[in-house]
């Protein structure tokens, strides 16, 4: 299945099968035309993400990946975790290191409580660049719906 295609039909998972220690991983590159994209779609203009002279004089050398579009990944990993029916309502996140255009990052999250009263997922977040270096870290409530 592609990004841009949803399946025929979604199949709603049972909240019990999510254990404490269930992991996924994702793994992107964004391209200076995606961080561009990004940025319009966003609004944030920053030039330290937008301009590549600009960020030449800033301390990291060179153009920087919205904290929020490597956040995104996190976003897919969690979808990909647990399939469709939950939502978040709550997120954390540190910027630890800066990611780079063309950086290999990989987001890891693993759920590590439950919730069964409320069915909320606790859910560690990792994200790695291709050096092994943290770039991202966080926790995040993930509720399951209540379909009719």
């Amino acid at each position: 299945m592609s990004i841009t295609t949803k399946p025929a039909s979604w199949q709603l998972p049972s909240f019990s099968k999510f254990d404490i220690g269930r992991t996924h991983t994702v793994t992107r590159t964004f391209t200076g035309t995606e961080v561009d994209a990004f940025g319009y779609l966003s609004g944030d203009l920053n030039p330290l993400h937008m301009d590549d002279e600009f960020a030449a004089r800033c301390p990291f050398g060179r153009r920087v990946v919205h904290g929020l579009l490597t956040a995104a990944v996190v976003s897919r990993a969690h979808t990909e975790l647990t399939g469709p029916g939950f939502v978040f309502v709550g997120q954390e996140l540190r910027f630890l290191k800066p990611v780079f255009i063309d950086d290999k990052i990989t987001a890891e999250v693993t759920i590590v409580g439950k919730k069964e009263a409320k069915r909320i997922l606790i859910v560690d977040t990792m994200v790695r660049k291709q050096t092994g270096e943290a770039v991202l870290s966080g926790l995040s409530a993930y509720k399951y719906l209540r379909f009719r």
